[in-house]
């Protein structure tokens, strides 16, 4: 079996690969806000952190804010948007999330983006993380859900550009039911979701990031009001852990 993470490690090395199409780290931002802008965290962990522009806001509202990601060079990016006055407030870990022994109930929100995909077992992680989330805690969490006829189309083209650049590099196919039926499982209740599509296919360089944000709005709305969920195959759920 191929370790995946030594591969996610050298894809995110290169920092452009997850920046360049910053209109979804703009909405996946603005989604993180709106699931938590009334609420104030004592612990909150954001793993994969990536540059850290989706969580750093958060540093007003908790006591303390760990960043984990497997590429250096990210971390450093992230790093670099700490601002003086916070970073006492910031802890910074630079490894593989699977190698790191965290104590249960350690955090009461978890932020994990863009990671199912990339992982070599989504159920293994899903496990983790349940298990480090404080009781009444809150999970927010991301997925392409693979029996959506979107991502078969995603899938379709990701083959066809890796049969043309010799790539072997190939995302995992999580369904949106395993995810939400192994968290319900781990005692986990979802409050809310929001779905759109992330992928432009083969014609995301025909758009301006601002063009594919202002199309993505326009179509599927926001986590506050959002349109036509039916048709978006990327999720990004709000859990709650039960108090048991």
């Amino acid at each position: 079996m191929i370790d995946k993470s030594k591969l996610v490690k050298a894809l995110f090395e290169d920092t452009a690969l997850y920046l360049t199409y910053d209109y979804n780290l703009k909405i996946r931002k603005e989604t993180l806000e709106s699931y938590t802008h009334h609420l104030k965290f004592n612990s909150v962990l954001d793993m994969p952190c990536g540059n850290g522009s989706i969580s750093l806001p958060l540093l007003d509202r908790t006591k303390k804010l760990t960043l984990i990601d497997i590429s250096t060079n990210m971390l450093s990016i992230a790093q670099k948007n700490i601002s003086e006055d916070a970073k006492e407030k910031v802890i910074l870990i630079n490894d593989d999330f699977f190698n790191l022994d965290i104590s249960n109930h350690s955090y009461d929100l978890v932020i994990c983006l863009g990671l199912l995909a990339h992982v070599n077992s989504p159920e293994k992680l899903l496990d983790k993380l349940s298990k480090i989330i404080l009781p009444n805690g809150l999970l927010i969490i991301q997925n392409t859900d693979s029996t959506h006829f979107y991502s078969y189309l995603i899938r379709c083209y990701l083959k066809l550009k890796r049969l043309i650049s010799k790539q072997t590099y190939a995302l995992n196919e999580v369904k949106g039911s395993f995810v939400e039926n192994t968290l319900q499982n781990n005692g986990f209740e979802i409050l809310k979701t929001y779905r759109y599509n992330q992928s432009f296919l083969g014609f995301s360089n025909l758009f301006s990031n601002e063009k594919k944000y202002k199309l993505t709005r326009q179509f599927f709305g926001d986590a506050d009001h959002p349109k036509k969920q039916r048709w978006g195959s990327d999720v990004t759920y709000l859990f709650r852990k039960k108090n048991s």
